[in-house]
């Protein structure tokens, strides 16, 4: 499984709820979703979990962002400004997670700043205190991860 572009797709489903929140009911949901089952392999009940908390995030923002609110500021500046007005890190959280399955399945570098960036996201603190990637794999057993 491709963790990296699911996550990818998450953030999407992020951008496109809060740029366009009328384009999005229930039935635009349960596409997105069927689309994303389908078209990506071995997703496992903890994969499947994170993505309906992502999509219960996406409805949540949907909502937000339609309702006419004198309280939102007119220019919420971008889509990722827009999550976070809309729910703060409650939204990351997920996509962390997922993430984090990921860099425990099948590491890479591109995953390991992945779930840095969001942990930072998340919880406004340094992940890992900030140790590289290849200082973390290092310091891993490899039987653990399949790795080399």
């Amino acid at each position: 499984m491709d963790y990296l572009s699911l996550v990818n797709r998450i953030d999407e489903l992020y951008r496109s709820v809060v740029e366009d929140p009328g384009r999005w009911n229930e039935a635009a949901f349960a596409d997105w979703a069927e689309d994303v089952f389908s078209s990506s392999d071995g997703i496992g009940k903890a994969e499947a979990r994170e993505l309906r908390r992502c999509l219960r995030a996406a409805g949540k923002l949907q909502a937000f962002w339609m309702v006419d609110d004198a309280t939102r500021p007119p220019d919420a500046g971008d889509w990722r400004t827009r999550v976070d007005i809309g729910l703060g890190p409650a939204a990351w959280r997920p996509p962390l997670a997922l993430a984090q399955i990921g860099l425990e399945r099948v590491p890479s570098a591109e995953l390991y700043e992945e779930v840095s960036t969001r942990f930072r996201e998340v919880h406004s603190e340094v992940w890992m205190g900030g140790i590289n990637y290849e200082s973390w794999r290092s310091g891993r057993d490899p039987t653990k991860w399949g790795g080399e």
